[in-house]
């Protein structure tokens, strides 16, 4: 995964968090190997981004892109 920093840590980590499910659904151990952010650190920002529609899960708890995502796309 290659993003480009904004100085803003908390965007550029849900930024990762965000590119690493580009290739679909992925555990939250998956999240961490592939963002290298911490373990409760990527729970927290996954879940606040489910709050928000930018994830979901499927039906084996796996985080996805979320229904917000296309909507603000096509905005």
């Amino acid at each position: 995964m290659t993003t480009t920093g904004s100085g803003v840590g908390v965007i550029d980590k849900a930024m990762a968090v965000l590119a690493t499910l580009e290739t679909g659904p992925t555990s939250l151990t998956q999240l961490v190997a592939g963002t290298g952010i911490s373990r409760p650190t990527a729970h927290r920002l996954a879940v606040a981004l489910e709050g928000h529609g930018l994830l979901q899960r499927d039906a084996g708890g796996r985080f996805a892109i979320g229904p917000t995502v296309p909507v603000l796309a096509a905005g």
